[in-house]
């Protein structure tokens, strides 16, 4: 396993350095057995992040270190989105099928949780690219493998946005490349707008399919304890 040790946030050192790389997307951290926390008894076993498509190692360490700091005795599974798990049907259940013996280890002999029982999971995805990552996880998790939880859904479930979409898709993408990418990118994005909005009407498609996918009470073992919604201005 990787250092339990936090790598400072410095442009010299990559700020995820102190977390286990198990696929291309996917991250998780074990704290230090002998990490002492006057709230250890509060902490969530498990924190869940599911980062916006393409987010970037600073980016994504702005919301994790200070997680961890709120809760050093908590687990960390970290799921990153990139624009191939949207256009690959197998990519995104590759990249997240390591963090499964992860999460279940967490919680093997654990007592059957009632209504009382405190939530032992606090789940933040951003944007669709992190509904994306945490639908396909809980696809591969039995209901009865993830405890109680609470959820942050961060700017989503979302709809079809045409321009939301493409600069989503071509984030990072400079010079040469982007004029090479761009107009298979339009032809994409476009093709998306046609399914989602003009035929669909935000009603059919992938995005809807992950926003009922968010509220399949008998799929997700009704394990949601509260859920809060963000929605961020821009």
């Amino acid at each position: 396993m990787a250092s339990n040790t936090p790598t400072p946030l410095t442009k010299a050192n990559n700020p995820l350095d102190f977390m286990t790389k198990v696929s291309p997307s996917a991250y998780v951290y074990t704290p230090p057995t002998s990490t002492n926390s006057t709230s250890q008894n509060n902490d969530p076993k498990l924190l869940l992040l599911a980062t916006w498509m393409g987010a970037r190692d600073v980016h994504i360490a702005k919301y994790l270190l200070p997680y961890q700091s709120l809760y050093p005795s908590s687990s960390i599974v970290l799921l990153r989105s990139e624009p191939r798990h949207f256009f690959s049907k197998t990519s995104a259940p590759n990249d997240v099928a390591p963090v499964v013996p992860f999460v279940k280890s967490l919680f093997v002999g654990s007592p059957t949780p009632d209504d009382k029982t405190k939530p032992e999971v606090l789940i933040h995805l951003w944007s669709n690219g992190g509904s994306l990552m945490l639908h396909h996880l809980r696809q591969a998790l039995t209901p009865e493998a993830l405890p109680r939880y609470v959820i942050i859904y961060d700017s989503c479930p979302g709809q079809y946005r045409y321009l939301s979409a493409f600069k989503a898709f071509s984030a990072g993408s400079k010079g040469v490349v982007y004029w090479l990418v761009a107009p298979m990118l339009h032809l994409f994005c476009a093709w998306g707008w046609f399914w989602h909005v003009f035929i669909g009407k935000n009603k059919t498609g992938p995005l809807a399919y992950l926003n009922r996918g968010h509220n399949d009470w008998e799929k997700l073992g009704g394990k949601e304890v509260r859920g809060v919604y963000l929605q961020r201005g821009g």
